[in-house]
């Protein structure tokens, strides 16, 4: 296990620390719009052309978060992926990637079976959001031990 010091210390220096929240800010926005347009094609208010693009854009967004947080995970832990330290969110992240993949496999595959397409979609849909509440949940309590490290250290200075 690498100490504490030295994690700060890589992620300090790593550009991908810098780059890596653009595309996973940009994904969770993308997704926010995604989904409202989801809705709004189940009321016929916009047409599945719509919707099948702007989950297009939260892909490459995806891809693009996919990419920076392996080179971020690298040079902060030495591995591309599954770093102990990350190891759930690496295997939340892959099966949300593959159900995204299952998606354009469907819509190459029956592209005419909108009914497919949704149900596919709503679960790689579903997926990402418990992976973002798995994220929020992780480094709520990430910094919870930071403070508490940091508090015992200041007593036993």
């Amino acid at each position: 296990m690498q100490s504490l010091t030295t994690i700060q210390e890589r992620r300090a220096a790593s550009l991908w620390t810098r780059v890596h929240p653009v595309f996973a800010i940009g994904q969770l926005g993308v997704f926010v719009v995604s989904l409202g347009l989801l809705v709004l094609y189940f009321f016929h208010l916009v047409d599945f052309e719509t919707v099948f693009i702007s989950v297009l854009i939260k892909i490459a967004f995806m891809l693009g978060a996919i990419v920076t947080g392996a080179l971020w995970e690298h040079d902060v832990y030495g591995k591309w992926w599954f770093a102990h330290e990350f190891f759930l969110e690496d295997v939340m992240t892959l099966n949300v990637f593959l159900m995204h993949a299952g998606f354009l496999v469907t819509v190459y595959a029956w592209p005419t079976n909108i009914r497919a397409m949704l149900a596919v979609l709503s679960v790689a849909y579903l997926a990402y959001g418990l992976n973002v509440v798995q994220y929020v949940v992780r480094n709520h309590l990430t910094r919870e031990d930071l403070r508490a490290s940091a508090g015992a250290a200041e007593a036993a200075a």
